[in-house]
């Protein structure tokens, strides 16, 4: 299966696993501390720039994604919500992008994409059905850029990600999610760049 296949499979696989936890759900009034969940990108920009007289150029990478699995820790009560930090582990898929790339011979046109996971802190306020979250924690991306007249770059690049969210849970188990993503990604040797991923998703709590 090829990387940029792998998130979407596993936003089908998480739909298709919860059944078979429906009845436990149900029995369980309180689910434990593991929670998964995926999210597609409906918009991720790239801060690129176009190659000068270049016609096919979009800022913005298409078919990106995320998915995570992570352990949250006893929650502490805060101005009438609780408070609820976490851990993850998360992998993203940058989809791809066609724009202007920097090199040694200047701004070449071509088209790039990303890969790359990460694990990272989070802490989530809860009020009623409703949370605002924000995280932080280090990422490690592979980029790669097919230059439009020949030619392709491969990349790795190490560095922070951050990013804020909000939730709303549908029972105790299902939550849907609204994410804003920046992920380090380096493109070229001389192109370094930070995706904002904006991404709909939902979790589910184990």
């Amino acid at each position: 299966m090829s990387p940029q296949h792998i998130i979407p499979a596993a936003m089908l696989a998480l739909a298709a696993f919860s059944p078979f936890h429906a009845s436990a759900a149900d029995a369980n009034a309180n689910p434990g501390p593991v929670y998964a969940g995926a999210s597609y990108g409906f918009r991720t920009s790239t801060g690129l720039d176009c190659a000068p007289g270049q016609q096919d150029c979009d800022k913005n990478s298409k078919r990106s994604a995320k998915a995570y699995v992570g352990y949250s820790f006893d929650a502490l009560p805060f101005q009438g919500g609780v408070a609820v930090p976490a851990i993850e582990l998360v992998g993203y898929t940058g989809g791809s992008v066609t724009s202007g790339f920097d090199t040694a011979a200047g701004k070449v046109a071509g088209r790039g994409k990303f890969n790359g996971a990460g694990v990272q802190g989070v802490l989530a306020y809860h009020f009623d059905a409703f949370s605002v979250s924000g995280r932080a924690g280090v990422a490690y991306t592979k980029a790669n850029v097919d230059y439009a007249a020949g030619g392709s770059d491969k990349e790795n690049k190490a560095g922070l990600m951050y990013g804020l969210g909000t939730a709303y849970a549908l029972n105790k188990n299902w939550s849907l999610h609204l994410d804003w993503d920046r992920v380090p990604v380096k493109y070229s040797g001389s192109q370094k760049t930070k995706a904002d991923m904006f991404s709909l998703g939902a979790s589910y709590r184990f």
